[in-house]
């Protein structure tokens, strides 16, 4: 990660499980990540995620407009370096790899792609947007549809917590639409046994 200039790591504490899971699918060719904020997971995908291909498509979704946890952040600015972080990337990898950016709300950008006909059809979707639990929710729901049977849903924030310590609500964050997504779709789901800040999910059956 050397290359690239990013202000936060959400992220690199993953890699070791993401690793591991990856494995388990044997040629990736469509990612689909909703929340890319300046790329440093879209970056680790595009480098590690279709070696196996060589070749494979990654779709972002984000309206780069930051919510209640990213005020007073330089949000055009995150927009410009995830950009340049992207470019770098492809450059980078030996692998054939187009990255398509969807500007937007995450409901509206699902519902296109299924309408586009994407339906059935990524082997990774990695839910990392809004953490509104009204937003998770409808984000899982329409991801399970964009997903393939066998495919890996990555649901990050499950354990994360409200801002104020006393001030929590079910509504604000992402673990009541993560149980309720899980319980509601239990017979079509296998949850991994990992650590419990994420929760990895395979998808299978429709």
């Amino acid at each position: 990660m050397n290359d690239y200039s990013f202000t936060a790591d959400w992220f690199s504490a993953n890699v070791p499980v993401w690793s591991a899971l990856l494995d388990e699918i044997p040629a990736i060719g469509k990612v689909l990540e909703i929340g890319s904020y300046e790329g440093r997971s879209t970056v680790w995908l595009i480098e590690h995620a279709f070696k196996a291909t060589g070749r494979g498509e990654v779709f972002c979704i984000d309206t780069w407009e930051g919510g209640p946890e990213h005020q007073g952040n330089d949000m055009p600015a995150v927009e410009e370096r995830f950009a340049r972080t992207i470019e770098i990337a492809k450059a980078k990898t030996e692998a054939e790899i187009a990255v398509h950016l969807l500007k937007g709300s995450s409901f509206d950008q699902l519902v296109s792609l299924i309408a586009d006909g994407h339906g059935l059809s990524f082997d990774l979707i990695y839910v990392d947007g809004s953490h509104l639990c009204s937003d998770v929710l409808s984000d899982l729901v329409l991801a399970f549809q964009l997903c393939k049977v066998g495919g890996l849903i990555i649901c990050d924030d499950y354990l994360w917590p409200a801002p104020i310590h006393g001030q929590e609500t079910l509504l604000d964050q992402p673990k009541f639409a993560i149980d309720s997504f899980v319980n509601c779709y239990a017979r079509k789901l296998l949850l991994y046994n990992t650590p419990l800040y994420q929760l990895h999910i395979k998808k299978t059956s429709v």
